[in-house]
């Protein structure tokens, strides 16, 4: 749990804030999910699987772009935001692109 943490760029938190980090993580993620509902219409998959699709999407572009990432001069912080947001997005498309 602490290297994941640690991966997403939180440091060592106490039990009760690392409780509050995942249910803030887990409402925007239904939050994305619904608009994403919305936004997809008959293409989505439910308001549940698109929040986990935009959720691992976002966990996977934040780690690649940690692992690969290149010197910018953005704020290190906005940037893997928005990494973590497009990536989610662009996963949710993809599958949404590729359903049968």
């Amino acid at each position: 749990m602490r290297s994941l943490l640690m991966m997403v760029g939180l440091p060592d938190l106490p039990l009760l804030s690392v409780m509050l980090v995942v249910t803030i993580i887990v409402l925007a993620g239904l939050l994305f999910g619904w608009i994403s509902d919305l936004l997809l219409g008959d293409g989505g998959f439910g308001v549940t699987f698109n929040a986990g699709l935009v959720l691992v999407g976002a966990f996977v572009g934040a780690w690649l772009w940690h692992r690969f990432g290149f010197p910018t001069r953005v704020d290190a912080n906005a940037l893997r935001a928005g990494i973590a947001a497009a990536s989610g997005l662009a996963l949710l498309l993809v599958a949404a692109v590729l359903r049968p």
